[in-house]
């Protein structure tokens, strides 16, 4: 059979659930006369997709020998590979040398060197190493493109989505979902992993509503899974059910995946989560006895680079509930520094929230707080909402809050805060505000930073505007102004300008006049307007647009 015929109908069954088929037709093609060594890496991925690592590891081994050329070479590596994700024995693959194969391929958006650039990505993202597979998936054209109407493409897609969901650039895996949906064909077999993809996205992203969702998916996948898609679909949604904090349901989406006890079908990274998942839920349990044995089955896995950072995160969250701060953030830190090295964002982000509660134990507040903040930041920059619920809660607990997400405006504001913000539209001054709800002025200008932030403007001008423009007024206006206070036209388009935040440089540049002349028309705004600052002069124009657009 022809090397790219025998790729395509092998891939076929890997998409359609006869895993055993494409098995057997790769290892007939192998053992035929002047057999292709290339069919026996595509025997190899077969057997990991049924979870059978030693055997996948023995093909792609027994493969990679024979081959005599780098299309054989490379497909034979990308498996061992694949089959050493699985295989805690396996000897650890050249994947240098299958970067190079990659770098140098002779017809790089071809079907085989696509197919051959997803395995090797796949690879990297199933041991964890999320960096390196986002390095081999930009490395040529989308392979889900190359493979397109083909019903293997979605899960190339969704291999996509998922180094970027694992990294934490949550916005840029939304980004990828519509892909992934255009390539499934409704009601087909690989439907609900396309959809547990998107549970997982969705509960990073901060939607608490997945759970419904992902009960449904998991009605569509098979009580006991067959293969590698039905293993991934039920954990995406266990990962999805973790992002909001729902361990028990991630706990029985775990189980459900499980071939047995010791979760032997499953990748070791995907052992490690599951296994760390079963122990979160004894720990929130209470339930000593299963703590002790779900920190058995770790045991098994803390040596294993793809897997210490996972097992040293599920030890420090034990050691964390028994109150042993220190042993804690020792294990912690060490986690997070391994998580980020491979760019594991959702794992890193995790490790953090724990450390820094390992912190508060041990009075270690405000070292928490700036990294809790600084951790906050960065996840809002990349969609990563459901940080900023761990860590607010984390917060919480101990008296502080979270800057609000800058712009988005009255929903973040506290009751407290949100009554500065009128007492500041209404022109009152730091100390007023002050006396008005008896405060302190520190306390008060604190909510006034919140509060700027929260409508993303650095001042009171900025905020006039945010909170006018979103009101819907239009036109200037000068309702608050004095009786008989009427402004030339052009008096009125700088008013306009000022109300709208703009400095006295960019009316100017707006106006097509000196920078002077804007200053002599600010100067005669005030005097007509008996208003004392800029703020003022805003909040007049303000004022006068709310009325003319009611």
């Amino acid at each position: 059979m022809d090397r790219e015929v025998l790729l395509a109908e092998v891939l076929r069954h890997l998409a359609e659930g006869t895993a055993e088929a494409g098995h057997e037709i790769a290892l007939a093609a192998a053992d035929a006369d002047e057999g292709d060594p290339a069919a026996h890496g595509l025997a190899a991925l077969a057997s990991f997709w049924l979870g059978d690592f030693a055997e996948a590891t023995a093909q792609a081994a027994t493969g990679l020998a024979a081959a005599q050329d780098d299309r054989a070479r490379a497909a034979c590596l990308a498996a061992a590979v694949l089959a050493a994700a699985g295989d805690l024995d396996a000897r650890p693959p050249d994947r240098a040398l299958l970067s190079r194969l990659l770098a140098d391929a002779d017809e790089p958006g071809s079907r085989w060197w696509s197919a051959v650039r997803y395995l090797a990505a796949e690879a990297a993202l199933v041991s964890a190493r999320i960096g390196e597979a986002a390095v081999l998936d930009d490395a040529g054209p989308p392979a889900g493109a190359a493979w397109a109407g083909h019903p293997f493409a979605p899960i190339m897609w969704v291999c996509q989505a998922r180094i970027a969901a694992f990294s934490g650039r949550i916005e840029q895996a939304q980004a990828m979902l519509a892909a992934v949906r255009a390539s499934v064909v409704p009601g087909s077999r690989v439907a609900p992993v396309a959809e547990a993809v998107a549970v997982l996205v969705q509960g990073n992203a901060g939607d608490a509503e997945v759970g419904l969702v992902a009960e449904q998916i998991a009605r569509n996948v098979p009580s006991v899974p067959r293969d590698f898609i039905d293993r991934g679909a039920l954990l995406l949604l266990a990962f999805g059910a973790i992002a909001v904090y729902d361990v028990a349901a991630a706990a029985a989406l775990v189980f459900r995946a499980g071939a047995d006890e010791a979760l032997s079908r499953c990748t070791l990274i995907d052992r490690a989560l599951a296994f760390e998942t079963l122990l979160h839920a004894a720990l929130l349990a209470e339930d000593p006895d299963a703590v002790a044995v779900w920190l058995g089955t770790l045991a098994d896995l803390a040596a294993h680079p793809v897997t210490r950072p996972s097992v040293q995160r599920a030890r420090g969250r034990a050691a964390l509930d028994a109150g042993d701060a220190a042993t804690a953030i020792d294990l912690l830190t060490r986690s997070v520094e391994g998580c980020l090295a491979e760019d594991r964002g959702v794992e890193a982000a995790e490790g953090q929230i724990l450390l820094a509660r390992a912190r508060i134990q041990q009075h270690e507040l405000g070292t928490a707080s700036r990294t809790l903040r600084a951790l906050v930041a960065g996840s809002d920059r990349t969609g990563h909402a459901a940080v900023r619920r761990a860590a607010g809660a984390v917060l919480a607990a101990s008296g502080r809050r979270l800057p609000p997400v800058a712009g988005a405006g009255w929903d973040v504001l506290s009751e407290r805060e949100a009554e500065v913000a009128r007492a500041v539209l209404a022109g009152l001054e730091v100390d007023q505000i002050a006396a008005r709800l008896f405060l302190s002025p520190s306390t008060v200008r604190a909510h006034v930073s919140r509060v700027l932030c929260a409508f993303g403007v650095a001042t009171r001008v900025g905020l006039l505007a945010a909170v006018g423009g979103a009101g819907g007024a239009g036109g200037a206006g000068a309702a608050g102004a004095p009786a008989g206070a009427r402004l030339s036209p052009r008096q009125a388009e700088v008013a306009e300008h000022v109300a709208a935040g703009r400095t006295n440089q960019q009316i100017a540049e707006l106006l097509g006049i000196s920078v002077k002349g804007v200053e002599k028309h600010v100067g005669d705004v005030l005097l007509r307007w008996e208003a004392g600052s800029r703020f003022e002069i805003a909040r007049i124009w303000w004022a006068g647009s709310a009325g003319s657009a009611g």
